[in-house]
C-alpha cells in the first residue's frame, strides 16, 4: 500500500534529525579527541625526552647510566618507556579520529571511553617516571601552559649533570652550555642565534637561570631586545629562577635601565603579548616578596626606581616577607632622594609599613633625617599617631635616640598635642619619660614648651619624670644632673623667678611625688647613687619622706656600699639635717680621718701582696720546671719516665702538679690586687693568696721528698733521712702556728669573714 505524502515527510524529517545527531556527536567526539591529543601528545613528548635525561647522569668513561644498578632506576625506565609507548599508539588513532571523523552510520560509542583509560593509564606511569623535583612544581602550576613551560624546560634540556652531594647522594644539577652562557653574557647575539629557539627554555644555570636572566644580569639591552623577539621566548620573560628572580629583578638588582626599559616596553611584539603582562610583570615577587622596586630601592638605583614607577605610577607595592615596603626600605636606608622620588611620582598612596608595624616616619626618625623626617610630614603628618608594635610613636624614637631638636619641633608643629600623650605598651611610657631616663634634656624642654600638661603623666609603676632621671647611673661623659630641670618653668623649684611667663614658685609635687614602691625621686637618687648635691640642698625636696618600707633616702645612702658617690651623697643630706654645723664638722674630721686610715691600711696591703707575689712566682718557676726534668730520666726508645711505675715517682708527678697550679692561682690572684683598691677586696684575695702559696710550698717539699726517694737506693738510709729532713718544714709551721701566729690568723680570718658576711647582708638590703 503506498504510503502517504505525511508518512514520506515524516521519515525524511526523523532522518534528518537522525544524521543531523550524528553530526553533532562526531563533532563533540572530535573535541574531546583534540582534547585527548594534546595530552597524549605532552606525554610522549615528556617520557621520550627523560628517557634520555635520565636521573643520575651518565658515566664519564663509558657514557653508561650511573644509577643502572638501582632498582628504583629500572622501574623508572621501565614505565617510563610503558607511558611513551602507550601514548604513541593512542595518538595515531586520535590523528585520524580528528582529521576524518567516524564515517560509519552506527558509530561505535566505546570508542572515547578506550580512549580515556588509555590516557588514563598514560598519565599514570607518566606520573611515576617524573621525579620528585619537578612534579611538585608542576602540580603548583595555576595555568596549563605554565604547566607546559615547566616540563619544557626541564626535560628539553640535554645539560644535566650527575653532582653528588656531601652524604653520597646523587642529584641531577642543570648546567648552561658555556659558550652559551659567555654569549649571553657579552651579548654576542650571531652565536645565540645558532641556537634553537626550543632550547632557550632548556638552557639553565645551576640557580636555574635562562639566558635571558644572564643577559638582563650583565646589562646587555639588545641582546635582551632580540631574545624578546622570539615567538618561543615570550614566557621567558616572567620565568623564575630558584630564586622566584625573574629577569626584571636581575635588571633593577644590577641597576640596568634600558634593560628594564627594554623589558617593560608595552609594544614589543603584538603576538606574543608581552605588553599586556606588563603590570603583572611589575608586581611579581620572589621568595623573599620583593618586587623589582624592591631591589631597584635595596641597591639605590634611582634611575631604575624612577622608571619602574612611571611604567605604573597607579601600582600599589605591598610589603616583603620582613614587612618592609619599597618607600619604608628607602626610608630606613636614609635614601632621601629615593623617598622623595616615590611619594612625587606615584599617583596613588604608596604604602609606608615596614618592620615591627613601623612606619616610614619612624625610620626617618631614627636615621635621624631632617629633610625625609620633613619630607614625609607634608605628604602625611597623620603619621605622627601612628605606632608600632610597641605602641611606640616617632616621637618615641626622637626621645630615646636623642635626635637633632628641629626633628623634634616637627613631629610636634606638625601634629596634634595629644602626640606627646601617647603612652607605650611597654611599660605606658610616654616620649618625655624616655627623654628623661636618657638625660635628653633639651627634648624634654622642647615637649614640654608644646604639652605642658604631660609633665603629669606616670608610667604603669607610678613613675614620673623626676623618677625617671635618677633611673639611669651616668657615666665620666655625662654631665647630667637632675636639678637641671629646675631651671625649666614647668618643672622649676628653686624659687622665684623673674620676667615675663615667668613663676613665683615652682611646683613640689612631682619633685616629691611616690610610685608603686613608695619612692620618691629622692630615694632613688641614694638607691642608684646619683651624685647631685642641689637635688638635696633644694628646699622643696622632702628629705624626710617614707616608702613602702618606711625607709627614707638618707636611711637608703647609709646602707650602700662605700664609694665615693657614697660618701658625696651623705654629706649633702647631713649638711641639710637637723644636726647643727659643728656636728657635721666633726663627722666630716673623723670620716677624713677614717679615710686615711684606709689608705694607709691599703698600702700595705698592697705591699704584703708584692712580698707574697715574688714567694708565688717562684714557687711557680720551679715545679714547672721540674715537671720536665723528672727524677731519674726518660727511655731512649719511647721517651717515656723510667720510674714511672714507681709509686715514689707517681706521688712527685702529682704534689709537684699541686704546688704548680695552686701557686699559679695564687699569681693569678695576686695579678688582680693590682687592678682594684677596695680594702674589702683585697683583705679577700690576699687571703686566698696566701692559703694558696702555703699549699704551693707543701706541695713542693713532698714534691722533692718523694723524688729523693725515688732515684735514691733505699738500702742506703739516705732516701729515708731526706724524707724525715722534709717533714720538718711541716714541724716548722706547726711551731710558729702554736706559738706566734695561732691567735693573729684567727682573728685575720675572722675579721675578714665578718666583712664578708656583712657585705653580702648590705647588698640583700639594697636590692631588696
Amino acid at each position: 500500500m503506498p504510503e502517504t505524502r505525511s508518512v514520506f515527510r515524516k521519515k525524511v524529517t526523523k532522518r534528518r534529525e537522525r544524521k543531523k545527531e550524528r553530526k553533532e556527536y562526531i563533532s563533540q567526539l572530535q573535541k574531546q579527541g583534540e582534547t585527548h591529543l594534546i595530552v597524549s601528545a605532552l606525554i610522549t613528548t615528556v617520557t621520550f625526552a627523560a628517557g634520555f635525561t635520565l636521573p643520575g647522569g651518565y658515566k664519564e668513561d663509558d657514557g653508561k647510566a650511573i644509577l643502572s644498578k638501582k632498582a628504583a632506576f629500572r622501574a623508572f625506565v621501565v614505565t617510563d618507556t610503558i607511558a611513551m609507548m602507550r601514548t604513541l599508539f593512542i595518538s595515531e588513532d586520535l590523528w585520524e579520529l580528528v582529521d576524518k571523523g567516524y564515517a560509519e552510520e552506527e558509530i561505535p560509542r566505546d570508542a572515547m571511553r578506550d580512549v580515556r583509560k588509555n590516557d588514563a593509564k598514560a598519565l599514570f606511569f607518566i606520573q611515576q617516571a617524573i621525579t620528585d623535583s619537578i612534579f611538585p612544581q608542576i602540580s603548583k602550576a595555576t595555568k596549563s601552559k605554565e604547566a607546559w613551560d615547566t616540563l619544557q624546560t626541564k626535560y628539553q634540556s640535554t645539560s644535566l649533570v650527575a653532582a653528588q652531594d656531601g652524604d653520597g647522594s646523587q642529584t641531577d644539577i642543570p648546567v648552561m652550555d658555556d659558550s652559551v652562557y659567555k654569549a649571553a653574557a657579552k651579548g654576542d647575539i650571531e652565536v645565540l642565534k645558532k641556537i634553537p629557539e626550543s632550547q632557550f627554555h632548556a638552557q639553565l644555570t645551576p640557580k636555574h637561570n635562562t639566558i635571558l636572566h644572564i643577559a638582563s644580569e650583565f646589562g646587555q639591552t639588545e641582546c635582551v631586545k632580540w631574545i624578546l623577539t622570539l615567538p618561543a621566548c615570550s614566557s621567558l620573560l616572567q620565568c623564575p629562577n630558584l630564586n622566584g628572580d625573574t629577569v626584571l629583578h636581575l635588571a633593577a638588582r644590577e641597576g640596568h635601565l634600558k634593560v628594564v626599559e627594554a623589558l617593560l616596553e608595552p609594544t614589543l611584539d603584538i603576538e606574543t603579548g608581552v605588553g599586556e603582562d606588563k603590570e603583572m610583570l611589575i608586581g611579581m615577587t620572589n621568595k623573599g616578596k620583593n618586587t623589582a622596586l624592591h631591589e631597584a630601592v635595596r641597591f639605590n638605583h634611582s634611575d631604575v626606581v624612577e622608571s619602574l614607577i612611571e611604567k605604573d605610577p597607579r601600582f600599589n607595592y605591598r610589603a616583603n616577607d620582613s614587612g618592609t615596603t619599597p618607600l619604608y626600605m628607602a626610608a630606613e636606608r636614609g635614601l632621601t632622594g629615593l623617598v622623595v622620588l616615590i611619594i612625587d611620582k606615584s599617583s596613588t598612596s604608596p604604602s609606608y609599613h615596614g618592620l615591627m608595624g613601623r612606619t616610614a616616619l619612624h625610620a626617618a626618625v631614627l636615621c635621624n633625617n631632617e629633610a625625609m623626617t620633613n619630607k614625609i610630614l607634608e605628604w602625611k603628618p597623620d603619621l605622627t599617631k601612628e605606632v608600632d608594635k610597641n605602641g611606640w610613636s616617632p616621637l618615641h624614637y626622637a626621645a630615646e635616640r636623642g635626635c637633632d631638636l628641629k626633628i623634634v619641633e616637627l613631629l610636634l608643629s606638625k601634629s596634634e598635642k595629644s602626640v606627646a600623650y601617647l603612652r607605650s605598651k611597654d611599660g605606658k611610657k610616654t616620649a618625655l619619660h624616655i627623654a628623661s631616663f636618657h638625660h635628653h634634656t633639651k627634648i624634654v624642654e622642647e615637649i614640654l614648651s608644646h604639652s605642658p600638661g604631660c609633665r603629669e603623666q606616670v608610667d604603669d609603676k607610678g613613675n614620673n619624670i623626676f623618677h625617671f632621671a635618677m633611673m639611669k647611673k651616668g657615666d665620666r661623659y655625662d654631665d647630667f644632673k637632675p636639678s637641671n630641670y629646675f631651671d625649666n618653668k614647668w618643672l622649676g623649684s628653686r624659687g622665684p623667678v623673674n620676667g615675663p611667663g615667668g613663676f613665683v614658685n615652682g611646683p613640689r609635687g612631682l619633685v616629691n611625688e611616690k610610685n608603686a614602691q613608695g619612692n620618691t625621686p629622692i630615694h632613688l637618687l641614694s638607691l642608684n647613687q646619683i651624685s647631685d648635691s642641689w637635688f638635696v640642698w633644694n628646699e622643696k625636696v622632702d628629705k624626710k619622706a617614707y616608702n613602702n618600707e618606711d625607709l627614707t633616702g638618707y636611711d637608703i645612702i647609709l646602707r650602700a656600699d662605700i664609694s665615693e658617690k657614697k660618701e658625696n651623697i651623705q654629706v649633702a643630706f647631713e649638711y641639710v639635717m637637723t644636726e647643727s654645723r659643728s656636728s657635721v664638722t666633726e663627722k666630716e674630721t673623723k670620716r677624713r680621718e677614717r679615710k686615711k686610715e684606709r689608705k694607709e691600711y691599703i698600702s700595705q696591703l698592697q705591699k704584703q701582696g708584692e712580698t707574697h707575689l715574688i714567694v708565688s712566682a717562684l714557687i711557680t718557676t720551679v715545679t714547672f720546671a721540674a715537671g720536665f726534668t723528672l727524677p731519674g730520666g726518660y727511655k731512649e726508645d719511647d721517651g717515656q719516665a723510667i720510674l714511672s711505675k714507681k709509686a715514689a715517682f707517681r706521688a712527685f708527678v702529682v704534689t709537684d702538679t699541686i704546688a704548680m697550679v695552686s701557686s699559679l692561682c695564687a699569681v693569678l690572684l695576686h695579678f688582680f690586687m693590682t687592678m682594684r683598691q677596695r680594702g674589702e677586696y683585697l683583705e679577700k684575695h690576699l687571703l686566698w693568696a696566701f692559703s694558696l702559696t702555703m699549699v704551693g710550698m707543701g706541695a713542693m717539699a713532698i714534691a722533692f721528698a718523694t723524688g729523693s726517694y725515688a732515684v735514691l737506693p733505699h738500702s742506703s738510709g739516705l732516701s729515708f733521712l731526706t724524707c724525715i729532713i722534709c717533714s720538718c718544714f711541716f714541724l716548722s709551721i706547726a711551731v710558729e702556728y702554736c706559738l706566734f701566729w695561732r691567735g693573729t690568723i684567727s682573728e685575720f680570718t675572722i675579721k675578714i669573714i665578718h666583712k664578708i658576711l656583712l657585705a653580702s647582708e648590705r647588698k640583700e638590703n639594697a636590692d631588696a
